[in-house]
């Protein structure tokens, strides 16, 4: 018997196509083999189990006598199938690699009507069937070209994009390189102008605070009135009272002494001082003479109050520290008998603290305290002179500084020592030449212990420099 080869395996996805609607399926027994002829296609075809749409049309049930129809549903069947291969029908078609392989039908079973208007109904809905199928997949086929032409469009301007993004991108970054660059430049000639501006402006600071120091001289020489050394130097009567000097050219070595070995005052870097050294010396001795404020000097000589302050602080610490270096002896039967005296140590060597003068000044509530104006006794005969605040404490006094000549033991002086050396006969006498200085006579306030303990030192060396005892040649 002729059998009908397999038609040619179509791939179409199962998920695009869908197979015609016959109802729900149920399972059906094989029927008996009745003849040579549906042996054979059951051979071929070798079902398991069949199954069977409930729409589908089923011959009547008929006696088993009359089972083999005269139409022959085997040939029915065949020419079915020949009709699905010519109109490729889906029914052979194989899923792609990796899906369920496709179930080839056996149509063996399927119940085919009687009637030719039935059957060829039926042929005629599979055939539309399969048209439909056909223009769906037709249709998906073009839906997915469109889809991929749009997809290549979009793919060729997004790269067209990017590239006349990354251009313009590239040229704008080069843009702003140049123009850092051109700002940097920029910026280095502003800072070297700027570098330039400053140097010239501290040149003309100095220039203009020398033209002012200059006019200043010049406008003092003119004005009589202005205050100042010149103004009192060549009159002997007024330089004594302001400065305790007789004569200028005294008062003129007494600053060449002060100054021996330091640095010129007034050559120091920065501006110039607003006095000259000469000036500055007048000042603080016009202080220690008369007692004047620091305000009443900074008016007198055109000042402020903070440069005449700072000229006062620097001078008397300088006096003081030269002025200490001059050796000053005194009998020493007369220390044994001065009173009021006690002994002190003040760094190892044992001092008489001979009390010569009183120092007031204004505590709390305005309630005036004096300290003792002193003069230290060594055994060698040499004497210093300090407040009693300084020796506040005992032993914690060896901080003071002490001349060199004042040592327990005997003191070898130096040529130039011996030169300058002065000698006093009454601690009294000399007390009361120091208290010609009116600053000391003046009530001070608490903070200026210090100053005013050093104007004490001061005022004695000043007063054994400028008066020679009675009875010594």
């Amino acid at each position: 018997m002729w059998q009908p080869s397999p038609p040619p395996a179509l791939q179409i996805s199962p998920n695009d196509i869908s197979g015609a609607h016959y109802g729900p399926e149920q399972e059906v027994q094989d029927e008996a083999p009745s003849g040579a002829r549906r042996g054979a296609r059951r051979n071929l075809l070798k079902p398991q189990r069949r199954r069977i749409h409930l729409g589908c049309r089923l011959p009547a049930e008929v006696p088993k006598d009359k089972a083999e129809a005269p139409s022959g549903i085997g040939d029915l069947v065949l020419a079915a199938e020949l009709m699905e291969m010519a109109g490729v029908s889906p029914c052979y078609a194989q899923p792609h690699s990796g899906t369920q392989p496709a179930v080839q039908l056996d149509h063996g079973a399927y119940g085919v009507p009687q009637e030719p208007a039935a059957l060829g109904r039926m042929v005629r809905e599979l055939q539309e069937t399969v048209h439909r199928q056909s223009q769906l997949l037709q249709s998906l086929q073009e839906a997915l070209a469109a889809s991929q032409e749009r997809c290549q469009e979009l793919q060729e301007r997004s790269e067209s994009e990017c590239w006349a993004l990354a251009s313009e991108l590239g040229q704008r970054i080069a843009a702003l390189e140049a123009e850092n660059r051109n700002l940097q430049c920029e910026r280095e000639q502003l800072e070297s102008r700027t570098q330039g501006l400053r140097e010239e402006l501290e040149r003309s600071r100095s220039t203009v605070l020398h033209i002012s120091h200059k006019l200043k001289e010049q406008g003092g020489r003119a004005g009589p009135g202005r205050f100042c050394l010149a103004s009192v130097r060549d009159d002997g009567k007024w330089l004594r009272f302001y400065t305790g000097f007789g004569s200028a050219q005294r008062l003129a070595a007494f600053l060449a002494f002060l100054t021996e070995g330091e640095p010129q005052r007034g050559a120091e870097p920065g501006p110039p001082s607003a006095l000259s050294p000469e000036d500055q010396l007048f000042l603080v001795l016009v202080r220690l003479r008369l007692g004047l404020l620091l305000q009443d000097l900074a008016f007198r000589f055109q000042l402020s109050e903070a440069t005449a302050s700072r000229y006062w602080l620097s001078w008397t610490q300088l006096m003081e520290t030269r002025l200490a270096q001059v050796p000053v002896r005194c009998s020493l039967r007369y220390v044994e008998r001065f009173e009021p005296q006690r002994a002190a140590r003040v760094g190892g060597v044992p001092l008489v603290v001979l009390d010569c003068a009183q120092l007031c000044f204004e505590g709390r509530g305005r309630q005036p305290y004096a300290l003792q104006g002193c003069a230290l006794a060594a055994p060698s005969g040499f004497l210093a002179f300090c407040c009693s605040a300084a020796l506040r404490g005992g032993e914690g006094a060896a901080g003071l500084a002490l001349p060199l000549f004042l040592q327990d033991g005997p003191v070898a002086l130096s040529a130039r020592q011996r030169e300058a050396s002065r000698q006093v006969l009454s601690l009294a006498s000399l007390a009361d030449k120091a208290l010609r200085f009116r600053f000391l006579r003046g009530v001070q306030p608490p903070a200026m212990e210090g100053q005013v303990g050093r104007a004490w030192a001061i005022c004695c060396y000043l007063a054994c420099l400028l008066h020679e005892p009675m009875g010594l040649a």
